[in-house]
């Protein structure tokens, strides 16, 4: 049986398939999740994607993986929206992440409307390594939100939806706050 339902055609003839899932790691909620292709080997590969997915709460490395680098983009984020001086409503907004942060809190909390979007790899004959991106919106980067990007059991990226995936090369997960 399909986690995956109600999977249609996008509205924009892309060539993707849209659905949701019950979230039941990260975000306990249905979440969407785009296909990046209409293929029978990609909506096998999207189950696997939201099963990985799902069982995410139960890597503690992953998930402190994920708050440190929430964290340094969001502190990041805070000091340059503060530098910026005419944002006023986005840092008070950031202050309240900052304040969940320095309670000890998961920075997930903060995260909004989360989207899992799925495309397979470079090459379709190699399906065994998951990968996926989580994209949700985000008090300290209003404009591009938050892209937490997922292969294998390694998080390797947190940062703005810049239209990463998976597959790109380590150079292309650059992010200055992690210098």
């Amino acid at each position: 049986m399909s986690v995956i339902r109600d999977l249609k055609p996008d509205d924009n003839d892309m060539g993707w398939l849209k659905g949701k899932f019950d979230s039941k790691s990260l975000f306990q909620e249905e979440m969407s999740i785009t296909i990046f292709s209409d293929s029978e080997e990609s909506k096998k590969y999207a189950e696997k994607c939201v099963e990985h997915y799902n069982k995410l709460n139960e890597n503690q490395g992953i998930l402190d993986d994920i708050q440190e680098k929430l964290a340094k983009f969001m502190l990041f984020m805070y000091d340059e929206w503060k530098e910026m001086d005419i944002y006023d409503d986005i840092v008070a907004d950031t202050e309240k992440a900052v304040e969940v942060y320095n309670s000890k809190e998961s920075l997930i909390t903060c995260l909004s409307r989360p989207r899992l979007y799925v495309e397979l790899p470079e090459d379709e004959t190699d399906v065994e390594e998951i990968g996926y991106c989580i994209e949700t919106e985000c008090p300290w980067e209003p404009e591009h939100q938050c892209s937490i990007i997922i292969r294998g059991d390694e998080v390797k990226y947190v940062g703005p939806s810049e239209g990463n995936t998976p597959w790109d090369d380590d150079d292309e997960y650059y992010c200055i706050w992690n210098d």
